[in-house]
């Protein structure tokens, strides 16, 4: 009998201590992440609350980011003469480390993050399907920092990558694996990307944990822009499963593929032809 996978919760614990995270380390993250989560996501405010408490350098790399100041000073008016015990304190801090712990490890420790298992999974659906010396790629993320190995004798690769430090890890490992013709860009798919219209062949996105369901359609809009072929892997398995109905509405299909340690994941293809 197969062993029981563990639960995302778990999963995130296990990250915790991998990287031996800390409230500290969300000096690492950009306040433009962290603003989903105050503002999108109430059930955070208590915890975000008390966190604030005794953390006044969180507290000013937070407030860097416009959407954030009103959240934070309502958090701050809600403690006003309130006498907090320091593990409640405390509690509130490794319950956020929990939540953010994927974003944590990316921020902090690149070579660690590289190593899930999840960023590896069977790269011969692609392969199957394209021949990668005369095909030009673009790789989105989870999974980007193993998948651009596959493709050292491709046409070209852009890499899509907003944080800086795992974009120069990017860059760097590609050197090392000898990975030709790779240019990093420092975008997300959130924002409309830097390239001409139907410029690239294949488009490989694993999954994307700072997407909501309305950015996603915004982001497959634009794939659909640059890209001839679409290829959407799920294979972090702390996010949500895509939404079918706007994916099967805009043309792609179900498949499935094999993920390092999870077994077989969904992927879903969008392509120009059979």
């Amino acid at each position: 009998m197969a062993a029981a996978r563990p639960s995302p919760d778990a999963l995130r614990q296990s990250l915790v201590r991998l990287g031996h995270l800390d409230f500290d380390d969300f000096l690492l993250l950009d306040p433009r992440l962290l603003a989903s989560s105050l503002i999108l996501q109430p059930s955070s405010l208590s915890d975000w609350s008390l966190a604030l408490t005794n953390s006044p350098h969180i507290l000013l790399h937070l407030r860097r980011s416009v959407n954030l100041q009103s959240a934070i000073c309502n958090l701050q008016s809600d403690r006003v003469g309130q006498c907090l015990s320091t593990s409640s304190i405390a509690s509130a801090q490794a319950r956020l480390v929990r939540a953010f712990a994927y974003e944590l490890l990316r921020a902090k420790a690149p070579p660690l993050y590289d190593t899930l298992p999840w960023h590896d999974w069977n790269f011969s659906i692609v392969t199957r399907r394209f021949s990668l010396w005369k095909t030009k790629l673009l790789l989105a993320g989870d999974g980007t920092t193993v998948t651009m190995c596959r493709c050292r004798k491709s046409a070209g690769v852009y890499a899509l990558e907003p944080n800086p430090t795992i974009a120069r890890y990017l860059e760097r490992k590609a050197v090392l694996e000898k990975v030709r013709r790779l240019r990093v860009l420092g975008c997300s798919l959130a924002a409309s990307l830097p390239l001409p219209a139907a410029s690239v062949d294949l488009a490989i996105v694993g999954s994307v944990p700072s997407l909501d369901t309305d950015n996603w359609k915004l982001a497959t809009q634009e794939l659909l822009r640059v890209a001839a072929n679409v290829l959407l892997v799920e294979n972090n398995p702390l996010c949500s499963p895509l939404a079918e109905t706007p994916l099967t509405d805009a043309g792609f299909r179900p498949d499935s593929v094999a993920v390092s340690g999870l077994d077989q994941r969904r992927c879903w293809w969008r392509l120009s032809r059979t």
